[in-house]
């Protein structure tokens, strides 16, 4: 098959982190390990992304085509800008490469996706990455975006069940639920500690629904000589986690890093976050072993992890009580590792690809269907 990926705001991930205080993350993961994957398994696919300076404009490796487009840098234009010209670039491979599915990521990319599907007929298939909730006053494009594209849609693949409910509440559509997935070649078995200091760490987007705020409020209650927090990541909240850092001894800012080396460093990953669904980094977090606090009920409370509120005081507890029985709890990490292997690109690119397949056999149907 030749796929076409749109909706990936870079390739390969972590390039723009140099240039963009909203860095890539979870949708630019999830693009490159399926497109690694499902090149591996001879299918051809052509991302559409971004260029950044010092990347060619084409890319071609192996049976990854890697096209990048322009974009501006603006706060309120560069996500419009971006798939606007995507929009044109994709016209001109639709038809110069005859693909046969277009899969759209987010809920912006989606929409050109749909125009594109209805111009050239060619079947689409979305996964929306969660939901248009935090999205403020944006919501109202973004809400006509998601009807749009929900109803072009020849088939909708959730990789969170939060929002699978949330969208096919009192909704018709076709749908399916598969799960996001890790790479294991990325994930090294942690060295032996060699410090006495529990380290606690955070690695996302710095951003308000990721719960860093009362991560950092909760840890800072924390006995000072006992442990250490490490945050690795980019976002709005940048400089308010610098400043914080560098007044506090035992708190440290990395920016961005690659998850395998970041996960190597610390004892235990807190997510408190606001939002819903199944995050890449807490299945990394899983791979790596590690002790897990968080407020995404996708670990199991005791057995993979320990689940809190994604409030300071919960969280100051649950870090607390991590503290004190750190030893003891280091079973979840192995348990968490063992449950991680059920979430690996080897074995979830099959359920990708016979979802494309399904696809692809009722939309010819359906043009023998019109024919006759």
């Amino acid at each position: 098959m030749r796929i076409l990926m749109l909706g990936a705001k870079e390739y390969p991930f972590g390039v723009s982190a140099r240039y963009d205080k909203k860095a890539g993350g979870g949708i630019e993961v999830h693009v490159e390990k399926l497109s690694k994957y499902l090149a591996k398994e001879g299918h051809d696919v052509f991302i559409i992304t971004r260029r950044f300076p010092g990347q060619k404009s084409e890319e071609h490796i192996g049976k990854i085509h890697i096209y990048r487009v322009s974009f501006l840098y603006n706060r309120y234009l560069r996500t419009l800008s971006f798939n606007f010209l995507s929009l044109f670039k994709a016209l001109l491979i639709l038809k110069k490469y005859k693909i046969h599915i277009i899969h759209s990521h987010g809920m912006v990319a989606s929409f050109f996706a749909s125009l594109l599907s209805m111009i050239t007929r060619t079947p689409m298939v979305m996964t929306p990455h969660g939901t248009i909730d935090e999205w403020g006053i944006f919501k109202i494009p973004l809400k006509l975006f998601e009807i749009l594209s929900l109803k072009t849609a020849r088939k909708v693949i959730f990789i969170s069940r939060f929002a699978m409910k949330r969208l096919t509440l009192r909704r018709r559509f076709s749908y399916t639920l598969l799960s996001n997935a890790i790479d294991p070649e990325d994930f090294q078995r942690t060295q032996k500690r060699k410090h006495g200091s529990v380290i606690f760490g955070f690695i996302g987007r710095l951003e308000k629904v990721k719960g860093i705020t009362p991560l950092v409020n909760a840890f800072k209650r924390l006995p000072e000589d006992k442990c250490e927090l490490y945050i690795a990541g980019e976002g709005t909240l940048r400089q308010e986690i610098l400043k914080t850092a560098e007044t506090s001894k035992n708190i440290k800012f990395l920016g961005w890093m690659k998850p395998g080396e970041f996960f190597s460093l610390i004892d235990v990953f807190v997510l408190p976050s606001e939002e819903k669904g199944q995050p890449l980094s807490l299945l990394e977090a899983m791979a790596s072993g590690k002790i897990i606090i968080t407020s995404l009920g996708f670990i199991k409370d005791g057995i993979t992890g320990i689940l809190t509120k994604p409030d300071e005081k919960d969280v100051y507890r649950k870090m607390l009580y991590v503290l004190k029985n750190f030893r003891k709890l280091k079973q979840l990490g192995e348990n968490a590792r063992k449950e991680s292997k059920r979430f690996t690109w080897k074995r979830e690119v099959k359920r990708f690809i016979n979802e494309y397949r399904s696809v692809l056999k009722q939309s010819q149907s359906s043009k023998i269907c019109t024919f006759i």
